[in-house]
């Protein structure tokens, strides 16, 4: 009787669920991301970092965010587009600076 009982619940159970699935609206693109370009602030690689130069790459590069890094300094690993990073040595001269 169980075992009938058990094999009747599992022969309806995908039925059940198809009837009462609701379906998510497919987007139709992946939602915008702004866009970086590192090439413009490349010169300033081996050059002391201006106080002012979050706002002048952020500007130069059309990033969102710029990240300043310096040695010893934790950061995350995730990846943005709109994310401009700087790496800056002990001295406070630019190692690199990249998207992402």
């Amino acid at each position: 009787m169980m075992m009938s009982l058990l094999a009747s619940a599992l022969a309806l159970g995908p039925s059940f669920a198809e009837k009462t699935h609701t379906a998510r609206p497919a987007l139709s693109r992946p939602p915008a991301m702004e866009g970086c370009d590192a090439e413009d602030v490349q010169p300033w690689v081996g050059k002391p970092f201006p106080a002012d130069g979050a706002e002048q790459a952020r500007q130069a590069t059309g990033s969102t965010v710029v990240r300043v890094v310096r040695p010893g300094e934790a950061v995350t690993m995730d990846f943005r587009a709109d994310r401009l990073t700087i790496a800056l040595d002990a001295a406070g001269k630019v190692v690199s600076a990249r998207c992402g």
